[in-house]
Order: structure tokens, then C-alpha cells, then sequence
């Protein structure tokens, strides 16, 4: 599609500027503020008087019903993947959840395994060294049971670790696949170039994302005269969606041509637009930039791409997996003593935690922030969705 019209209309989610762009006078859209609450008598007044008028109004102008019309059909193709992407978000916060919660259980257990087994590993080691120096014939025996609970144990840090880099694993796909989804979402939504255009083409001079900006957020503006900024701006932010849309719009056409204050028929489309409900999706879409409060979820994405590989899993558990090889012929058996001890104490370490990890611990995280994120761009796009009358 082309989007050369971009940088010919004003709109183009200018909003983010600051206002020290020096052609852009603060002071002058200030002053052009004061003047026009004059002309409009009061907002209060301003507001009934559009209320009263949009029966009429809407009749007269079919631009603004098939403006409507355009936002529902552009919008649906939003619609059926944001559907889609919300329902399997809710899944995977149901699934993040439920894996979170199991390997806590399954890691509380193995720790209790381990430290058994290898306890065992380590009485029986040490038991058989005795006994061969008394010259007991029971000490190959007693060798060989803590050699098998040894094995055992380590079957169990074998367990832990790939099933756990196996979950992580599944989730980071899951992951992966819900942040493409959501940008779809994004794309789709940045793709409504021609409502944005039409709304443009409607009046003279098109609608100045400055102007919308500085009503919309009147923080932004850094240079502003008290009592101006205070009488004008302030009273804007305080009246209903429908007549901060008809003073944007009229702001940003008499600031080009003051005549245009007086032209009836351009005074009666503003009105006629800022009545409708494709102006109020308009005036969401320039409050968010067109798109949706996506948080930055990199570094959960990072931790969670390095606990789903094997490789990377912390140092710590790799003597873990040495326990059976102590066992060789010729490997002094305070090599075995020491690995096994080793084993108990990292268990043990787990142990004082209730069995906690990290991999627990960031998919919780990751949970939270993937629920935070899902309220807010559902409470967004709520506010984007067309009425169903239309």
C-alpha cells in the first residue's frame, strides 16, 4: 500500500514531538486556545449544543457514516487475530502457571531423593573403606549398595535437569509464538492508513497531531503562559472526548485560516465528526500512536532462552552428574566422599528454599508480567473496538 501520504498529512502520529520545534509556537496555539473558547461561548454550552445537533447532523453527512463504516471493516482483520491471540494468552498463563507450580513439587521431591541416595552413597563408601581395613568379606557388598544408591541419585539430577530444560524449552516456543502474534496485532493495527488519511481529508487542513497532543496531554508542553495554559487547556482536558475533537480540529484549520471560524459548513462538519464514533476511535488511536502498550519482556525472553539449553545450566549442578563415575576402579574413595558430599549439599542448598529455582522463579515473573501486559492491551483495544451498531 502506499504510504507517501505520510509525510504530505499532518496526522502520522506526530504526537510524540516535543514542543520546542521552532515551527511550532506554543504561545501562538495558546493564544488561538483563548480565542476560540470566546467564540464558542462556553464548553458546557459547546457540548449540549453538539448533543443536540447529531441526530441532524449525521443524516446530512454521509461522509462521517461511511467513515464509520471504513473503521469496522479495516478493524476486522484486527479483530480475528487479536480473538485468536487472546485466547491462547490465556492459555499460556494457565500453562506457565501449572509448570511453575510442578517444578516446585518435582524439585521439592528430587532434592529429598538425592540427598538420601547420596547420603547412602557416602555411608556406604566410607562403611566399605572400613570394613576392607578390617578385612571383612561384607566389604565389596556394602560397596556395591552405595555404588547403586549413588547411580540412583544421579538418575534423579538426570531427571531434574532435562525435564526442566524440556519445559523451559516448550515455553520459550510458546513465548516465541505469542510475542509474533501480538506484533501481527501491532502491524495490522499500524496498517490503517486509509482511515487515518480519510479522517485527514475531511477538513481543510487536516488535524495537527500537535495540537491533539498538547489537549491530550497538556504535561508535554514545556513554554506555556499560566493563565492561559490553566483557563484554556486545563477546561479541554476536563470536558467530554466530543469537544476536545471539535477544538483540535478547529485549532488546527484556523491556525492556517482564520476565516475558517466563520464558514458554516466546515463548523457543521466538526461537529458532525467529533459526534461520531469513528472520531473517538480516532482520538484513542492518536493517544496511543496507533498502537498497543506492548511491555519489553527481553530480558525474561534471555533468561528463559539459556535455561532451556543444557549447556547452560548453572555450573553447580554439574558434579551432580559425575557421582557414578567415582565408582571406576582406581578413583580413591575420598574422590567419591567428596562428589557425593557435594551432591547433598547442593540438594540440601535446595532444600532450605522449599525447593524453589530460578527456573520457577522467572516463569512466576514471567507470569506476572505476561497477565500485567494482557490487561492492558485488552483494556486498549476495548476502547478501539467499533460499537456494534455499526
Amino acid at each position: 500500500m502506499d504510504r507517501s501520504f505520510e509525510k504530505k498529512e499532518k496526522f502520522s502520529f506526530e504526537g510524540n514531538r516535543t514542543f520546542d520545534d521552532p515551527t511550532f509556537d506554543i504561545e501562538n496555539v495558546l493564544a488561538s486556545l483563548k480565542t476560540v473558547k470566546e467564540f464558542s461561548k462556553s464548553f458546557e454550552e459547546l457540548n449540549n449544543e453538539i448533543y443536540a445537533d447529531y441526530p441532524k447532523l449525521m443524516k446530512q453527512n454521509k461522509e462521517i457514516e461511511d467513515l464509520n463504516s471504513l473503521y469496522s471493516y479495516q478493524f476486522r482483520s484486527v479483530a480475528v487475530r487479536f480473538e485468536k491471540w487472546a485466547s491462547e494468552r490465556r492459555q499460556l498463563i494457565k500453562k506457565i502457571k501449572k509448570m511453575a507450580d510442578a517444578l516446585d513439587r518435582d524439585k521439592l521431591l528430587l532434592c529429598k531423593a538425592k540427598i538420601g541416595f547420596s547420603s547412602m552413597d557416602v555411608l556406604g563408601t566410607i562403611g566399605s573403606a572400613v570394613l576392607n581395613h578390617f578385612q571383612y568379606s561384607q566389604t565389596s557388598t556394602l560397596l556395591y549398595l552405595g555404588a547403586a544408591c549413588g547411580c540412583v541419585s544421579f538418575v534423579c539430577s538426570l531427571v531434574d535437569i532435562t525435564k526442566t530444560s524440556y519445559m523451559m524449552e516448550d515455553i520459550l516456543k510458546e513465548f516465541r509464538k505469542d510475542a509474533e502474534n501480538l506484533m501481527e496485532i501491532q502491524r495490522f493495527l499500524q496498517k490503517m492508513y486509509d482511515f487515518d488519511k480519510t479522517v485527514q481529508s475531511l477538513f481543510p487542513h487536516g488535524i495537527d497531531g500537535r495540537i491533539v497532543r498538547l489537549i491530550q496531554e497538556p504535561h508535554t508542553a514545556r513554554y506555556t503562559k499560566g493563565d492561559i495554559y490553566q483557563n484554556v487547556v486545563g477546561n479541554l482536558a476536563s470536558t467530554n472526548i466530543s469537544a476536545q475533537i471539535f477544538m483540535a480540529i478547529l485549532l488546527s484549520n484556523t491556525r492556517v485560516d482564520s476565516t475558517l471560524i466563520k464558514d458554516e459548513a466546515v463548523l457543521e462538519k466538526i461537529k458532525s465528526f467529533s459526534m461520531s464514533s469513528a472520531a473517538e476511535k480516532w482520538w484513542i488511536r492518536m493517544k496511543h500512536q496507533g498502537l498497543l502498550p506492548i511491555s519489553n519482556k527481553s530480558r525474561i525472553f534471555t533468561h528463559l532462552n539459556s535455561f532451556s539449553r543444557l549447556e547452560s545450566l548453572p555450573i553447580r549442578t554439574f558434579p551432580l552428574l559425575s557421582s557414578p563415575a567415582v565408582h571406576l576402579n582406581g578413583f580413591p574413595a575420598i574422590g567419591a566422599v567428596v562428589l557425593n558430599g557435594l551432591v547433598v549439599f547442593d540438594a540440601y542448598c535446595d532444600l532450605l528454599q522449599s525447593g524453589k529455582s530460578r527456573e520457577s522463579d522467572l516463569l512466576k515473573e514471567m507470569k506476572r508480567t505476561l497477565e500485567t501486559e494482557y490487561k492492558r492491551v485488552t483494556e486498549v483495544y476495548e476502547q478501539l473496538v467499533p460499537y456494534s451498531d455499526e
